[in-house]
């Protein structure tokens, strides 16, 4: 839990370091702007190695070895899935980044009122 607050807070750093070194001015559509682009980037990352890790690719990946298996000069036992390659879960990046979108959305809830 402690490093899913420092990933948000340095998240925040992030996009208020990003906001100070553009040259938009410093403004609440800003951080709703450059938040939207850091927790999406986050989210997307955190989906792509969810699906990676659920084996969706392992089949794929085994075909495509059957097929192109007289090209090959490594055995099969010696190449990992794709699925093993990934050893770091992805809900931390779906934590920080959904995190991030919602404060996103709750900053463009006070934009638009």
């Amino acid at each position: 839990m402690k490093k899913i607050i420092i990933g948000i807070a340095a998240v925040q750093l992030i996009i208020v370091l990003t906001m100070l070194v553009r040259s938009e001015p410093f403004s609440l559509l800003s951080y709703i702007n450059n938040s939207f682009i850091y927790g999406g980037i986050l989210v997307f990352f955190g989906a792509w190695v969810f699906v990676v890790r659920t084996g969706v690719f392992d089949v794929f990946t085994m075909s495509m070895r059957k097929v192109f298996k007289s090209k090959s000069t490594l055995e099969d036992d010696e190449m990992r899935l794709p699925s093993e390659v990934l050893a770091f879960s992805s809900s931390p990046l779906l934590i920080v980044g959904g995190a991030t979108l919602a404060a996103m959305a709750i900053s463009l809830a006070f934009y638009q009122s």
